[in-house]
C-alpha cells in the first residue's frame, strides 16, 4: 500500500490510499470511469466503513460537482432520495468527493432480470424520484442528467433508491441554451429547441425514464421475438402490430399482449407518463402534483383483482406494493419473447 499525499502526481491504482481530511482511504476496486476520472470503493483506514469515491481530473468539474452538493446537503439525502455526501478533498490536481456506497443502478438491475417490468416496481421508484425532484426544485436546482444510470439502489430488499451523480446539475436561475445537459435520448423538447429552461427538464427526463423502463428491455445481446418465432416457441399466437400508430395503441398493445396489469393501474400510470412527457414545459406536471396522481396515491397495485376497489393510500401502501412486487416477480417469467441476437 502507497500513500498518496494531497501535493503528489500520481497514476491511481488499486492499492494506494488518498489522504482525505476526515480519515484516509484505501482503493479496493473501481466501480467505473469517464472522461470526468474514475469511482472508486473505498475503505476507510481503522473502521469498517466503506464509500464510493468520486476522483475527478478536471479539477473545474469537481468543484462545481462539490459547490452544487453544498446547495443540496440542507435537504435531508435519505428522506428526499438523494445521495450522501462526506467530504471533498484534493489530490494534486484531482479532486476527490466521498459519497455513500450505494448497490447497483437500475439500469443494470433491469438487464439482470428475466422478466418484464412491472408497475408496482415503476411506482416504488416513481414516488422516490418524485420526492427527490420536489426537494431539488423547492432550493431551485435542475439536476441535467437524469438516466437509468443516475438512479442507484441504496437497499436491494426494500427498493429504496437514491438519484445519483451531479456533476450536470445547475441552478435553475443558472440555465441557459448553451448549458450542457441530458442525453441525446432523454432529452427535453426545449432543450433541443433552445427554449428558456428550468427544472422542469428533469421531469421529461424522468418520465423518459420510467417509458424506457416500461416499454423495453435495452439490451443488446437479445432481441425480440417475431411473431412466428414467438408462437414457434410458446404455441401462443400473437397479434401483429402494423395498425399501430399513436401513443395509445401502443400501451394498449403492450398490456394486451402480456397480460399485464388491472386496466385502472395501467390507465393511471398512462395518464401521468403524458403529464410529464407533455412537450410544453409550463404545462408539464410539477413533482408535487404528480406526487398527488391517482398513479401515485391509489392502494397497492394488485393483479387480477376487480376493479373498483382502491382507495387513498395508508402508511403502510409502499410496503404492501414491494411484497406484491417482490411475489408476482417470482410468479411470472417470460424469458420466451427474447431470442439471442446470433441467431439474427
Amino acid at each position: 500500500m502507497s500513500r498518496i499525499g494531497k501535493t503528489e502526481t500520481f497514476e491511481l491504482k488499486v492499492g494506494h490510499i488518498l489522504a482525505g481530511n476526515k480519515g484516509d482511504y484505501l482503493v479496493e476496486e473501481f466501480l467505473g470511469e469517464g472522461s470526468y476520472g474514475k469511482v472508486a470503493k473505498c475503505s476507510k483506514l481503522w473502521s469498517q466503513e466503506y464509500y464510493a469515491v468520486k476522483i475527478m481530473k478536471i479539477s473545474r468539474a469537481g468543484r462545481k460537482e462539490f459547490e452544487t452538493m453544498k446547495l443540496i446537503q440542507d435537504l435531508d439525502p435519505d428522506e428526499n432520495h438523494l445521495i450522501k455526501m462526506y467530504e471533498c478533498f484534493t489530490c494534486r490536481s484531482m479532486t476527490c468527493i466521498v459519497y455513500e456506497l450505494l448497490k447497483v443502478n437500475v439500469h443494470d438491475f433491469l438487464m439482470n432480470e428475466e422478466q418484464l417490468v412491472r408497475l408496482c416496481f415503476i411506482r416504488v421508484i416513481t414516488q422516490q424520484l418524485l420526492k427527490a425532484l420536489k426537494a431539488l426544485k423547492s432550493i431551485g436546482v435542475a439536476h441535467c442528467d437524469i438516466k437509468l444510470d443516475n438512479i442507484m439502489f441504496a437497499d436491494l430488499d426494500d427498493m429504496n433508491v437514491k438519484l445519483i451523480d451531479f456533476g450536470l446539475a445547475e441552478e435553475a436561475k443558472e440555465l441557459s441554451t448553451r448549458t450542457r445537459m441530458q442525453v441525446t435520448q432523454f432529452r427535453a423538447p426545449e432543450v433541443i429547441l433552445g427554449l428558456p429552461l428550468d427544472e422542469s427538464v428533469d421531469m421529461w427526463a424522468l418520465g423518459m425514464v420510467l417509458a424506457s423502463a416500461f416499454f423495453t428491455r435495452e439490451n443488446s445481446d437479445w432481441r425480440l421475438c417475431t411473431p412466428e418465432e414467438y408462437t414457434e416457441s410458446t404455441g401462443e399466437k400473437v397479434r401483429r402490430m402494423n395498425h399501430v400508430i399513436d401513443f395509445d395503441a401502443i400501451t394498449d398493445q403492450h398490456r394486451n399482449m402480456y397480460q399485464m396489469h388491472d386496466d385502472d393501474d395501467h390507465k393511471a400510470f398512462i395518464d401521468l407518463l403524458k403529464r410529464m412527457l407533455d412537450v410544453n414545459p409550463q404545462s408539464r406536471i410539477t413533482p408535487s402534483q404528480a406526487l398527488e396522481h391517482d398513479f401515485i396515491t391509489m392502494n397497492p397495485l394488485t393483479f387480477g383483482k376487480p376493479k373498483g376497489l382502491y382507495q387513498r393510500t395508508s402508511g403502510s401502501a409502499r410496503a404492501q406494493t414491494l411484497k406484491s412486487y417482490q411475489i408476482y416477480m417470482k410468479a411470472r417469467d417470460h424469458k420466451n419473447i427474447y431470442k439471442p441476437t446470433k441467431e439474427l
